[in-house]
């Protein structure tokens, strides 16, 4: 079963392809589930590479791209271009490998017996949030209700063992986790899961992995609390260096409105943005990318992005990722009912069903973010959650760099309107891309600038300015828009902007909002003609980072931009907050 909690919280986890063969939409890549892989029998487990291995090497780690890409298959029909990884290899090869660094796993939970798992876990700090009494909570078993392997495989990907003759490995081996049974088919009440929310951003960890997020097709307003948590996280976890929040950005590049309304079988095009409890600073959104160096077909794009991860495809015509799983062939992501590939079906040396080389989406991409930051911090413990950010922003490598206008997905598109663009290079000489963030994490390249690092970013400001009332119409389908600025006087170093949003548009599908700075750098915060259904926003915070070392001092200029004829509204309030030093 794929992780849902209750329709009345309205939370989904981000899907991977599953035994029970459900994924996201692929978006006209031709990757899918097929069965034209697939191989039958089980060799004797002395043939068997997940079984241990008296040299220590890591028997799948060979075909793990994401560690070192050297163009294998990963157990798919085709495999990857060399070179397209996050250069952990030196890293691990220089004696970095996480030591010293907690991880926090919020999920559908992990089965802790797990061989490459059960060394690297934190005994008693685990926690069970499948009942309603928090005394329950903390210490619990984490075991993933209804044999959900989606936790167990996250946890793999960020700190699974290396080294120990078995398996794979995690970005960093030597890093220690917690499970959190977060996510399940349980019974929970609305005040009950903010109170579960709550609990589980908090605790003695340097890591915090959120690989589930809200279903794309709809607007979901945070609560004051989670955002104060956040906040207070960063600010007073890890001695006041401040916890590291990682979050999967999303697996709706197109997705089913079906999500929000069963009867509804169009698509819209996801944004980062939908989901604001993700739209803070606090949070460090990864995209995913795939083992051919582009990003992945189903990534959610917006400019809540920070930098790419890996996540890869979907295992069968080019490779997923290679990870944990539940240990034994009847529950879990491999399964003798999976029809993807031999490996996933218990045979090409997984006999024992114990990994699987399905696991994908912007759930993979988080945890190996997760682990490349482990091993930052392990290099440099007294970076704050700032610092993480700048030098991950600082390092990432721009792949695919292009300043050239996209085209409209949908093909939609509005005369005399760009869609989005591929990168935008700021005033302050950062380039940012809704797709990319600020491009592919380099652990290579962010271990080195973290072991010498003396850069002070200053003290944390955030200021809030107001348009007040407005009542701007907004012209239907025309690139004209709807605008309106705002002064801001003082002079802060930018590293996040937020807006809140008001409108009475009476579909929100059609909108289009950008954000121009004071240097004449535009950021595209919601793309035109998404098919999101629905109609009006009040005060929503929206975030982009495009704006990154720039300047806040000077006019900031709003625009709204109707993409499709038949509905209207106006611009009726919004506010500016400057995040910076």
């Amino acid at each position: 079963m794929s992780p849902f909690l209750p329709a009345t919280v309205l939370l989904l986890i981000i899907l991977t392809l599953s035994s029970c063969n459900q994924s996201k939409p692929e978006a006209g890549t031709g990757d899918g589930d097929d069965t034209s892989t697939t191989q039958s029998g089980n060799p004797d487990d002395a043939n068997d590479p997940t079984t241990d291995d008296s040299s220590g090497e890591d028997p799948l780690a060979a075909e793990a791209w994401h560690l070192d890409n050297r163009g294998q298959k990963s157990f798919s029909s085709n495999g990857g271009k060399s070179g397209e990884d996050v250069s952990v290899k030196s890293v691990h090869a220089s004696g970095v490998k996480g030591a010293g660094i907690r991880i926090a796993v919020s999920d559908s939970g992990v089965d802790l017996s797990h061989p490459d798992l059960q060394d690297n876990d934190l005994p008693g700090e685990h926690r069970d949030y499948s009942s309603n009494s928090s005394s329950a909570w903390r210490g619990g078993n984490p075991y993933p209700i209804e044999g959900e392997g989606h936790g167990t495989a996250v946890s793999g990907l960020a700190a699974a063992e290396g080294w120990n003759g078995i398996g794979s490995r995690g970005i960093a081996p030597e890093a220690k986790f917690s499970g959190f049974l977060f996510i399940g088919n349980f019974h929970t009440t609305s005040s009950s899961y903010e109170a579960k929310s709550l609990d589980q951003m908090t605790g003695a960890f340097d890591i915090f992995n959120y690989s589930y997020g809200y279903a794309g097709c709809a607007f979901v307003p945070a609560s004051s609390s989670i955002i104060s948590a956040y906040k207070s996280g960063v600010t007073n976890l890890r001695s006041g260096k401040g916890a590291i929040y990682i979050k999967a950005v999303g697996n709706d590049y197109l997705g089913h409105n079906s999500d929000c309304n069963q009867n509804d079988f169009s698509y819209f095009l996801g944004n980062s943005n939908t989901g604001e409890d993700q739209n803070v600073p606090y949070v460090i959104l990864a995209a995913a990318m795939n083992a051919n160096g582009k990003i992945s077909s189903y990534s959610t794009p917006g400019s809540g992005v920070w930098v790419a991860s890996l996540g890869g495809e979907f295992g069968a015509n080019s490779p997923a990722m290679v990870t944990t799983d539940i240990v034994g062939c009847g529950s879990g992501i491999s399964s003798s009912l999976s029809q993807v590939n031999g490996f996933n079906k218990g045979g090409s040396g997984n006999s024992h069903c114990d990994y699987t080389s399905i696991m994908n989406g912007t759930s993979s991409a988080a945890p190996v973010l997760s682990g490349v930051v482990a091993l930052m911090l392990s290099a440099n413990p007294d970076l704050t959650w700032r610092d993480v950010k700048h030098i991950l922003a600082a390092t990432a490598d721009k792949v695919n760099y292009s300043t050239a206008a996209l085209d409209h997905p949908s093909s939609k598109p509005l005369s005399g309107y760009a869609y989005d663009y591929v990168y935008v290079k700021n005033a302050a000489g950062y380039d940012f891309s809704n797709t990319y963030g600020f491009g592919r994490v380099n652990a290579a390249k962010a271990v080195e600038m973290a072991k010498d690092y003396d850069e002070n970013l200053g003290t944390y400001k955030e200021e809030l300015i107001s348009s007040g009332a407005l009542s701007i119409a907004i012209p239907d389908r025309s690139a004209a828009g709807a605008s309106h600025s705002i002064n801001v006087a003082s002079a802060t170093s930018i590293e996040a902007i937020q807006i809140k949003l008001s409108t009475n548009h009476t579909f929100l599908g059609d909108l289009g909002v950008q954000l121009t700075s004071p240097s004449g750098t535009t950021s595209r915060i919601l793309l035109i003609n998404n098919n999101i259904k629905q109609s009006g926003l009040s005060e929503y915070t929206l975030l982009s980072n495009a704006f990154y070392g720039e300047s806040s001092k000077g006019n900031w200029t709003i625009k709204l931009v109707d993409g499709a004829s038949g509905n209207t509204g106006k611009l009726t309030k919004w506010q500016i907050k400057i995040n910076g030093h």
